[in-house]
């Protein structure tokens, strides 16, 4: 019988981590910012306080890491439910339903839980400039694909009506955290005409 093979330490760590990351965004997504600390997390990850603390020695650095990894998430979400639609001019019109959909996973909640309890937390918003950038220019760069893709001109109006939708979407899939049975589709109706005009006008 062939023995099992050994991880290496950086696999071990890797994979330590990872559990970590996995596990935050279940407590985010479950309980709120404000209930989830590093010991919550590792007691849900099942890993020690001293492996919790190597990996992210601070809440602010969870948060951070957490946010990274919840972006990357929400995107593989973003992309698997607008490859259900064929029609690249549907797909980039789809927009304010893919986002809401994506935006209502485990994923996008963790998300949007770290955006909001920054306004709270001192040590996690002092960090947020240079990472907000960084979503800042890698959204742009994914709608101007999109577009290019939906053969629609990437105006600097389409991508002001992208981020409005996006920031409009935000807000609802908040709501919808409190109030699950609000009806938004009134919303998200004027939300899809206006896409859809920009993407005529473009």
């Amino acid at each position: 019988m062939p023995k099992p093979v050994r991880r290496t330490q950086a696999e071990r760590s890797a994979s330590t981590r990872a559990r970590i990351l996995k596990a935050a965004v279940d407590c985010l997504f479950k309980q709120g910012y404000g209930a989830t600390t590093t010991v919550s997390v590792a007691a849900s990850a099942k890993v020690s306080r001293g492996a919790m603390l190597h990996h992210f020695p601070s809440k602010a650095d969870l948060m951070l890491a957490t946010l990274a990894h919840s972006l990357q998430l929400d995107a593989a979400n973003f992309v698997k439910e607008s490859h259900k639609i064929g029609d690249r001019w549907e797909r980039y019109a789809a927009l304010p339903d893919l986002r809401l959909a994506a935006g209502l996973q485990p994923a996008g909640v963790a998300f949007m839980e770290i955006m909001v309890g920054a306004r709270s937390d001192e040590a996690l918003r002092s960090r947020f400039g240079e990472f907000q950038q960084q979503l800042n220019s890698r959204t742009a760069s994914r709608m101007t694909e999109s577009a290019e893709e939906a053969g629609v001109k990437s105006t600097a109006r389409d991508r002001a009506v992208s981020r409005a939708v996006t920031l409009a979407i935000f807000g609802i899939a908040i709501q919808k955290q409190v109030l699950p049975d609000i009806d938004t589709e009134e919303v998200l109706e004027v939300l899809r005409e206006l896409k859809l005009s920009a993407m005529e006008r473009a």
